[in-house]
């Protein structure tokens, strides 16, 4: 009788000390949500229209294969999110045509339109609970920030079809041979031949921003010779 009076106090003495634990981890839990949708508030279009003069372009990297998802979930949250798109291979298989499937011009990135600052950067990072969005291209005290009239050209370009597939390009690029970028957020940028595949018209050129060598995936027409 004595041991399973002790068990039922040592039982009891447990259930007071987990209960305001779970309460301080609820807590914790509704103060990150919080500040995340306070600091995603600060990235929102709502305040990049009201101060169009603080207003830029920033290049957010994504997981593979996750750019479109990335820019519908950021758009739903009024975040200014812009993916270009191009016309992939049209499949022919078995007497059937699969249509061209819908990719980004460019892999792995997702322009966003804000007034930088940490709070608007950071709310970005933070706000997709699947970590989709994995991080900005800056230093962490500047932030590459691409001019506007560039993004336009590179929409107008896109939507024009200057990127769909098409026959491959008679320019070709050697392994190492340094190469001008002409088009998209990265323009004026010089960096090296990393990969080139003249059937699908890409390559990828290995460039330095702010220190750090980065490969970037483009479409031959937005590259010239050095």
């Amino acid at each position: 009788m004595n041991m399973q009076h002790r068990n039922g106090e040592f039982e009891h003495a447990q259930a007071i000390e987990i209960r305001p634990y779970a309460e301080f981890k609820q807590e914790k839990a509704r103060r990150e949500n919080r500040i995340r949708i306070s600091q995603l508030g600060m990235a929102s279009r709502r305040i990049a229209d009201d101060y169009p003069e603080l207003a830029a372009w920033l290049c957010f990297s994504v997981r593979p294969r996750c750019e479109f998802s990335v820019e519908e979930a950021l758009t739903a949250q009024n975040v200014h999110a812009l993916i270009p798109r191009r016309k992939g291979e049209e499949i022919k298989r078995r007497h059937r045509i699969i249509p061209a499937p819908m990719l980004p011009v460019l892999p792995g990135y997702v322009l966003v339109r804000c007034v930088p600052s940490n709070e608007a950067v950071q709310g970005i990072l933070r706000f997709d609970r699947e970590k989709r969005v994995l991080g900005v291209l800056g230093n962490g005290v500047a932030f590459h920030r691409v001019n506007p009239k560039f993004i336009n050209r590179f929409i107008e370009k896109a939507e024009s079809g200057a990127y769909d597939f098409r026959p491959p390009s008679p320019i070709a690029y050697a392994l190492g041979e340094q190469a001008r970028i002409v088009d998209g957020p990265f323009v004026s940028f010089i960096g090296v031949v990393a990969s080139f595949d003249a059937a699908a018209n890409r390559i990828v050129v290995e460039i330095e921003i702010f220190g750090r060598k980065t490969p970037i995936d483009l479409d031959v027409a937005q590259v010239e010779k050095v």
